[in-house]
C-alpha cells in the first residue's frame, strides 16, 4: 500500500493518501448521498496503516464544503489523530481555509478545540 488516489466528484472530494510519505489529504467539496459507501474503504486504509507504523504524518484538509455527515468523518479522524499523538506519533493537521472564508475557518477552529497532543495550523490560501 503506497499511494491511494480517489479523483474528485460532484458530490465528493479529491482524496489522496501517500502511505509512503505520512502525507494524506481530502479536497474539495464532500457531500455525497452515502457518506459511508464513499468513505469506509479510505479510512479503513488510513487506520490501518496508522496502527502498522510509527511514522510521522501529515493531514491536510482543503475542504471548501462539507455537509453534516462529512462532520462527523472528520470528527472521528480527528479523534483517532489525537489518539495517535497521545500516545508519542508526531501528528500534523493542517485545515486550509479561503481568506474570506470564515465558515471553513472557524468549522477548523472547532474541530481544533477538541485536540491536546496533535499539532494543529490553520492555513489560510488566497
Amino acid at each position: 500500500m503506497s499511494k491511494l488516489f480517489i479523483g474528485a466528484g460532484v458530490r465528493t472530494p479529491q482524496i489522496t493518501f501517500s502511505f509512503e510519505d505520512g502525507v494524506f489529504s481530502l479536497e474539495g467539496e464532500s457531500y455525497p448521498e452515502d457518506v459511508r459507501a464513499f468513505y469506509d474503504d479510505p479510512m479503513a486504509q488510513f487506520y490501518t496503516w496508522l496502527e502498522s507504523t510509527s511514522a510521522p504524518l501529515r493531514f491536510e484538509f482543503k475542504l471548501v464544503y462539507f455537509n453534516s455527515s462529512t462532520a462527523k468523518v472528520i470528527m472521528d479522524l480527528m479523534e483517532r489523530l489525537e489518539e495517535a499523538a497521545g500516545n508519542g506519533r508526531e501528528c500534523l493537521i493542517q485545515w486550509h481555509y479561503a481568506e474570506d472564508d470564515d465558515n471553513i475557518k472557524e468549522l477548523g477552529e472547532e474541530f481544533a478545540e477538541d485536540l491536546v497532543s496533535a499539532k494543529f495550523e490553520l492555513v489560510e490560501v488566497n
